[in-house]
């Protein structure tokens, strides 16, 4: 291999190449993946253009370029993503944790500084916890919780356990199960709080899914039936007997999907408490609770 490729002669390359797969930002794409593989910043290579890349790690570039190309996650190549300011390991088979979840997360951490409680910690279930972002941060940010986390995945059940193992103490209390909803759990097991993100797009809409996540992320991590609702029937009608009274149910929703599942809720017994909105001023987060 001609070892005259330079980092800005490679970026230049990859770039073109990423542009003809309409890739959001083929230039972005390609700056982090060469600062991965050079385990440098991206300051550095607009800083350095003429530095010479070896040729291992030239080959590496361009093998991992082509898997971008077919609009393979970065996060997977990379095998880390940041959620709430720590990283967090991800797979191919395990949903990417996205920053609008972060929502839920601080929603639940503002009704647990204000609950109202006896001296018991507070209990909260994690439906569906994929890497374990949700669960994982609740106890890092709230140490004293105890928090059951289920997800019908293996796969997601080890990755979550793994990172709790990474970034929290040894003492943090999150016990991890693979079960379809709580199925596993005793029925006379009860929570303050109930959080998910579940499945939440329609098989009918999943030619706007983004292709990296239609393509490559789980889809039974990201499609929830032909509507995209079908999950939340499950979850509203199996959990409510699962809070302590003045518990909430707390869910990360798709765009345009309020309205529904505030008609669906109250149809199983819910009222619509609160809700939040993302950046964008888009209801995410729905906060539950027993009518």
């Amino acid at each position: 291999m001609d070892n005259s490729w330079t980092i800005g002669k490679t970026l230049l390359w990859a770039g073109k190449k990423l542009e003809n797969f309409e890739l959001a930002s083929p230039r972005l794409d390609a700056e982090t993946l060469l600062s991965m593989a050079l385990s440098r910043d991206r300051a550095f290579l607009m800083a350095h253009p003429e530095d010479i890349i070896q040729d291992e790690t030239l080959r590496l570039y361009r093998s991992w370029i082509t898997l971008r190309c077919s609009h393979y996650p970065i996060q997977y190549i990379r095998g880390t993503q940041e959620f709430y300011g720590r990283d967090f390991l991800v797979r191919p088979g395990i949903l990417i944790p996205r920053p609008e979840t972060e929502l839920l997360v601080e929603s639940c951490l503002d009704l647990c500084r204000n609950h109202h409680s006896t001296s018991q910690p507070l209990r909260i279930l994690d439906i569906g916890t994929g890497s374990g972002c949700i669960a994982v941060t609740l106890s890092a940010e709230s140490p004293g919780l105890q928090i059951m986390a289920t997800d019908i995945d293996p796969l997601a059940i080890s990755t979550a356990t793994s990172n709790a193992r990474r970034i929290l103490p040894s003492h943090s209390s999150i016990s991890f199960f693979v079960s379809d909803l709580g199925n596993c759990l005793a029925e006379s097991a009860r929570f303050d709080f109930i959080v998910s993100n579940p499945p939440y797009v329609g098989w009918k809409d999943s030619r706007s899914v983004d292709p990296s996540v239609r393509l490559h992320e789980p889809k039974t991590a990201v499609f929830s039936g032909e509507t995209g609702l079908e999950i939340f029937q499950r979850i509203f009608a199996e959990t409510l007997h699962m809070l302590e009274p003045g518990g909430s149910l707390l869910l990360e929703i798709g765009a345009g999907q309020e309205e529904a599942l505030a008609r669906m809720a109250e149809k199983s017994g819910w009222g619509l408490a609160a809700d939040h909105q993302d950046l964008a001023g888009i209801p995410r987060c729905l906060v539950f609770s027993p009518a």
